[in-house]
């Protein structure tokens, strides 16, 4: 599997899975994040759909990636077609809420980098986001993926990583 999609709430491991993958096999990762968002020195501006679009396109030429990220926008659609496999990642939803708090945490610590500047404001839209995932935001998901069922991986482990090294043994 040369081209992985991951996606899945806010707190789900998606970039931490990302990470332990892209350096096990190599392979350069993206944050969808980054792609929205244009990061500057005084602070984040939006990008346009068809910038974010035009980004995405560059990535997709290349012959092997993971990107990760939640977005239910249709300009994702040729990331979904082009993986080999997508990854749903739905720990449960306090493990989420835990993430988000210890994550929080140690940004504000500067324990962890991050490409934003942490801030209460974030904290709340973080927890609103989870909160508010399984009842808009799935729905719209299991949408986008509907056309590549062959390739939907749902992990809802706490773990992903060890889900998804279980999940790769099975296809070597």
């Amino acid at each position: 599997m040369k081209k992985i999609m991951i996606t899945g709430p806010v707190g789900s491991g998606k970039t931490t899975l990302a990470r332990q993958l892209a350096k096990k096999k190599d392979v350069p990762f993206y944050e969808l994040d980054n792609l929205i968002w244009q990061r500057l020195a005084i602070g984040d501006q939006k990008r346009s759909e068809c910038e974010s679009s035009q980004l995405l396109q560059e990535i997709l030429l290349q012959n092997e990636w993971i990107i990760e990220g939640t977005t239910t926008k249709d300009w994702i659609e040729p990331a979904l077609s082009e993986s080999d496999v997508i990854l749903l990642l739905l720990p449960p939803y306090y493990l989420r809420v835990y993430r988000i708090i210890t994550r929080f945490i140690k940004q504000t610590l500067k324990k962890e980098t991050a490409h934003y500047k942490p801030s209460l404001h974030l904290l709340v839209n973080l927890f609103r986001w989870n909160h508010h995932f399984e009842k808009k935001n799935l729905l719209e998901l299991q949408k986008l993926t509907a056309d590549f069922p062959e390739k939907l991986v749902i992990l809802n482990d706490s773990n992903p990583y060890r889900s998804y090294s279980k999940i790769l043994t099975r296809y070597k």
